[in-house]
């Protein structure tokens, strides 16, 4: 019986720890270690979180028709921003699926959105501001 009870207890705290197994999103790997960020979702999991939130949401991405030869000095290419990890490796092209905000060397202004296109292609990106992160954010957590 004490057997029984002790496997029970020991079943319980099992499942209690597999529970608190962090979740990211994958492309926080490009900057930081899988193990940094484990540690981080055990001491400060709000901080992850907001993480997890600007990888997907510090951006938008629009497709357009055509931009203008006249417009296109007005949009810097982002892709010469590019800023790979040692060890990681590119995907061969970089598109709305595959796109990933870490990868490149961008700066979010606190109050002002910047806009850039991507490569060759007719995809603008519009980063968002500091505080429109920020508020976007706070308004989910």
């Amino acid at each position: 019986m004490k057997k029984l009870l002790f496997l029970l207890c020991a079943l319980f705290a099992l499942s209690l720890s597999a529970q608190q197994k962090s979740t990211f999103d994958s492309r926080l790997l490009f900057r930081y270690e899988a193990e940094f960020l484990e540690n981080l979702y055990q001491t400060n999991p709000s901080k992850l979180a907001y993480l997890n939130f600007y990888v997907g949401n510090s951006y938008t991405l629009n497709q357009l028709d055509e931009i203008p030869a006249e417009k296109l000095s007005q949009f810097p290419d982002l892709l010469e921003l590019l800023n790979i990890p040692q060890g990681h490796i590119l995907p061969a092209t970089i598109n709305q699926t595959n796109f990933n905000i870490l990868l490149f060397d961008v700066v979010f202004k606190e109050n002002k959105t910047n806009t850039y296109r991507l490569g060759d292609s007719n995809i603008l990106v519009y980063l968002k501001s500091k505080n429109q992160i920020y508020a976007l954010f706070n308004e989910i957590n």
